[in-house]
C-alpha cells in the first residue's frame, strides 16, 4: 500500500618478449592440445517489471486478512471511495486526492476520530518536485533506497502521529497513524508494503 578488458602496457610488453623466445625455441613436433572454451553462462531471464494501477475504491487496497483484522478492532471505512461517508468526509481533498489518487479512512465507527489513514496517488515526473517539497517542509525523516524515496516520522503516543510517504518514479502512497509511537510506525511500514502489493501487479 522498482544497471573491457584493457592489457596493461608492461603486461602486454612481457607477452611480447616471450613471444619472442617461443619464436627461436626449438620446434616441438608432439602433440597440441586442442583449446578449449567453457561454455558461456546465459543470464538468467528477469521477470518483467510490475506495473502501478491506480485504485479507484478503497475496498481493495489492502488484502482481506487486513480488513477483516480492521474490522474485529471496530475499525470502520468512514472516507473515501466505498467508504460510509465518501469523498464527503473530509472539508478539502488531501494531496494525493489532487494529483487524482484516494485517500481511505479508517475509524470507529461511533466517532469522528480518524484512526488510520491511507493515500495512493499516481506521481508523474512533473509533480515529484511539488510533492517532495510538501513532504520536506514537514520536517520529516528522509531516506532514499534507489529510485524509493520515504518520508517518515514515528511519532508518539501524546501528540505526534506516526507517518511514512513513499515515492516511486510513478506513485506515492502514504499511512498515517494517529497514534504514533514505535507500535503504531511499525505497523504504518506493514501497512505501506500491504498497499504496495495491491497495487503492483506483475503482467
Amino acid at each position: 500500500m522498482p544497471r573491457h578488458l584493457a592489457v596493461p602496457a608492461l603486461a602486454f610488453a612481457a607477452l611480447l618478449i616471450l613471444t619472442g623466445c617461443a619464436t627461436s625455441a626449438p620446434k616441438d613436433d608432439g602433440p597440441v592440445a586442442e583449446e578449449t572454451t567453457a561454455p558461456s553462462q546465459e543470464p538468467e531471464p528477469t521477470e518483467d517489471p510490475a506495473v502501478f494501477t491506480q485504485p479507484t475504491d478503497c475496498t481493495s487496497i489492502l488484502p482481506a486478512e487486513r480488513i477483516a483484522d480492521f474490522t474485529a478492532q471496530g475499525l470502520a471505512l468512514l472516507g473515501g471511495p466505498g467508504g460510509k461517508y465518501g469523498t464527503e468526509y473530509l472539508a478539502d481533498p488531501t494531496p494525493e486526492e489532487n494529483l487524482g489518487g484516494v485517500t481511505c479512512i479508517w475509524g470507529f465507527a461511533d466517532s469522528d476520530f480518524a484512526s488510520v489513514t491511507i493515500s495512493v496517488a499516481p506521481l508523474s515526473a512533473a509533480d515529484r518536485s511539488s510533492v517532495v517539497s510538501g513532504l520536506t517542509e514537514q520536517g520529516l525523516n528522509e531516506e532514499i533506497d534507489g529510485d524509493t524515496s520515504t518520508y517518515s516520522q514515528q511519532g508518539d503516543a501524546d501528540s505526534q502521529p506516526a507517518i511514512i510517504n513513499v515515492l516511486r518514479f510513478d506513485s506515492w502512497i502514504s499511512v498515517i497513524e494517529t497514534v504514533g509511537g514505535e507500535e503504531f510506525y511499525a505497523e504504518a511500514g506493514v501497512l505501506v508494503s500491504e498497499v504496495r502489493d495491491s497495487v503492483y501487479t506483475t503482467p
